[in-house]
């Protein structure tokens, strides 16, 4: 059969414009070469983590004194309690906690840092007028804690608080020590108060940071603050101010270098514990959401810490809740270990069963992190990581939680 060479042109030309028809669309919608295409963001996965190291004592011996000789003689119990807890031991256990959990960002409460004066000299402002500042350190939670920790994180912020140095009776006799309230008592005076060396407290937060994470802390971010509600103290007659506060960083997380970056910020913060009516601690975490507080952002956050509040508390009063509430009245949601409890062991730390029965460490995002718990858990109460000498860790767990920041 022969064919029509019309039809035949005809249908070779239809062919030639498909094909120029689909030579155009595929060049309308390629981008030019060299461009390269907008990538979406990824859903951010970011582990975090809170952790009260514990500074080695409790400091009402000396906070709860009625007098200069109480407030010596508690200072001496509080050194001795420092002793017995030894961070250099329970700085292994916790090193091991914070590795194993490959957390991107961690907020770290109660790194204290001890220094001592041999030869006592009466104390140091704001407590005693009389002498300087100790200097020489006694114990450096920080650095101990990091030569264990072996470079797998660094510090991104550290924020110095409450601090205050005493005279110590660490033998419990008025008849010995040295410098004006030691053996031979003040100038002047018959009166001995035993001071055989001044001991000095600094109460530091810090926020660390995993080395190769695909979170990574973006530069000249850092914010740090001190709250202006705080606690006053009696310590034997001298009136001190015990200063908490924060510190943030902001964070951005890439899956690889062509996707877009998720930016967040993470607060670390450490609030009041000893306030009777927990008015001063309520008052700190609304500050947190104020004008100036880190909370107070268009971008997604993530808060961590010891906020000595709680609503899982069955042996606190309602006002253990307020700051808790104040911070879940903003918008924040609990994202942390639930019902498994982070609080508190006894000092001096050696109690043989678990006795944590309430939580108060806590991992809580904005509404704008579109956060998702995809994993969390309590650390610290395993009793493989008591210590050689029979010390857990530290007085609280750790908490843990896996985040899905999503789109």
């Amino acid at each position: 059969m022969s064919i029509d060479g019309r039809h035949a042109g005809s249908r070779v030309w239809l062919i030639i414009g498909a094909v120029i028809a689909a030579v155009l669309t595929v060049a309308l919608i390629s981008p030019p070469e060299g461009v390269a295409k907008k990538k979406k963001a990824k859903n951010a996965k970011v582990t975090v983590m809170t952790r009260n190291v514990y500074l080695g004592a409790d400091l009402a011996p000396a906070t709860g004194a009625a007098d200069l000789g109480s407030a010596i003689d508690g200072a001496g119990e509080i050194y001795n309690e420092i002793e017995r807890t030894n961070f250099p031991e329970r700085a292994i256990p916790l090193a091991k906690e914070i590795n194993k959990s490959k957390a991107d960002l961690i907020g770290l409460q109660e790194v204290a840092h001890w220094r001592v004066q041999e030869t006592s000299d009466g104390g140091a402002p704001p407590i005693s007028p009389l002498g300087t500042l100790a200097t020489e350190t006694k114990y450096d939670f920080l650095k101990e804690l990091m030569k264990y920790v072996g470079g797998k994180y660094k510090v991104i912020a550290k924020q110095d608080e409450f601090e205050g140095e005493l005279p110590a009776d660490i033998d419990g006799s008025d008849a010995t020590g040295s410098g004006p309230l030691g053996a031979t008592g003040a100038p002047g005076t018959v009166i001995a108060y035993g001071a055989d060396l001044d001991a000095r407290l600094t109460m530091r937060d810090v926020i660390l940071a995993r080395k190769g994470s695909k979170v990574k802390p973006i530069k000249k971010s850092v914010q740090m603050d001190q709250y202006e509600a705080s606690l006053v103290a009696d310590v034997g007659g001298a009136i001190v101010e015990t200063d908490r506060g924060w510190l943030s960083v902001d964070a951005k997380y890439k899956k690889n270098k062509k996707s877009k970056p998720t930016k967040f910020r993470f607060v670390n913060t450490h609030l009041e514990s000893a306030d009777a009516d927990q008015s001063v601690n309520e008052a700190q975490a609304i500050e947190l959401t104020k004008k100036g507080g880190p909370l107070k952002t268009k971008m997604r956050a993530i808060l961590v810490g010891d906020l000595n509040s709680g609503l899982l508390d069955p042996h606190q009063e309602d006002e253990r809740q307020l700051a808790f509430k104040a911070l879940a009245a903003f918008g924040m949601k609990d994202y942390g270990t639930m019902g498994d409890f982070t609080c508190c062991y006894g000092s001096p730390l050696d109690i043989n069963e678990d006795p944590f029965d309430h939580t108060i460490d806590h991992v809580l995002a904005n509404k704008k992190a579109k956060a998702k718990l995809l994993k969390a858990y309590v650390t610290g109460n395993d009793p493989d990581e008591i210590t050689p000498s029979g010390l857990w860790p530290s007085d609280h767990g750790g908490a843990v939680s896996k985040l899905k920041l999503r789109k």
